[in-house]
């Protein structure tokens, strides 16, 4: 038989070993938990980051000084144009040729009837439709005939093709506004007029093509582009001298 004193000490001694298992067991988890998740962490960082592999191919595509060089070059290579692209091209080049010389030849008659008729013009279309113009009615005759017959000769041979195209169109706008205020829109655009064509009707015509000139200038076949190194570029040079611009 033991003593009270032996049983009490085992039953302590019992309790703090069951206590000391339980923290222990206690801890162990806790390690356990903490070791899986630094594991999952290690893991899903490792997922993120690159390769060796393709940090290497990271590098090589990196932008630098002479793959800039070598793609601009590409950019600037020419690409070799079809056969029909080709034909299209110079088929235009002509077209846009022949409509240039064809329009100023047919304008350059309505200059020289104006020379011809100054009084008679001045007097029946500038001071009767357009009189609100100061100055005498012959200068603007005799300054609508120099655009038209300079203008022509000009256009012709595509030497400043934009401003002097669209003077000329300027002198066929005034032509189109004395028609309309002379005799008005004549059920444009679905009447049938006794004439077979609007009064307006030419010199409107006139306003479209000169526009396409005043828009596109010249063309391929002129001195603008042949000779002059192209309109557009000696303007340019003209604004960058007055602005002293490099």
């Amino acid at each position: 038989m033991l003593s009270d004193g032996t049983n009490k000490t085992i039953c302590n001694s019992n309790v703090g070993g069951r206590g000391y298992a339980l923290a222990l067991s206690r801890t162990m988890r806790s390690a356990s938990r903490v070791v899986c998740l630094t594991a999952l962490l290690f893991s899903e960082s490792a997922a993120f980051a690159p390769s060796k592999g393709v940090a290497f191919q990271a590098k090589a595509l990196a932008p630098n000084k002479q793959s800039f060089l070598e793609a601009s070059r590409f950019v600037d290579e020419e690409v070799e144009p079809t056969f029909l692209e080709g034909f299209s091209e110079g088929a235009t080049d002509l077209l846009v040729l022949g409509l240039r010389i064809g329009t100023c030849s047919l304008m350059v008659h309505h200059g020289f009837d104006k020379i011809q008729n100054v009084d008679g013009f001045s007097a029946n279309v500038v001071a009767k439709y357009f009189g609100f113009l100061p100055g005498p009615a012959s200068f603007w005759t005799l300054s609508a005939a120099a655009t038209q017959v300079a203008g022509a000769g000009l256009l012709t041979i595509g030497v400043l093709a934009r401003p002097v195209a669209l003077s000329m169109m300027a002198t066929m706008l005034a032509a189109v506004t004395f028609h309309l205020l002379n005799t008005g829109a004549e059920g444009f655009p679905l009447a049938v007029v006794s004439q077979h064509s609007y009064n307006f009707e030419l010199a409107a015509m006139y306003v479209l093509v000169l526009a396409f000139f005043g828009v596109n200038g010249a063309g391929k076949y002129s001195v603008d582009e042949q000779v002059l190194g192209g309109e557009l570029n000696l303007y340019q040079a003209g604004i960058d001298k007055v602005f002293g611009e490099e």
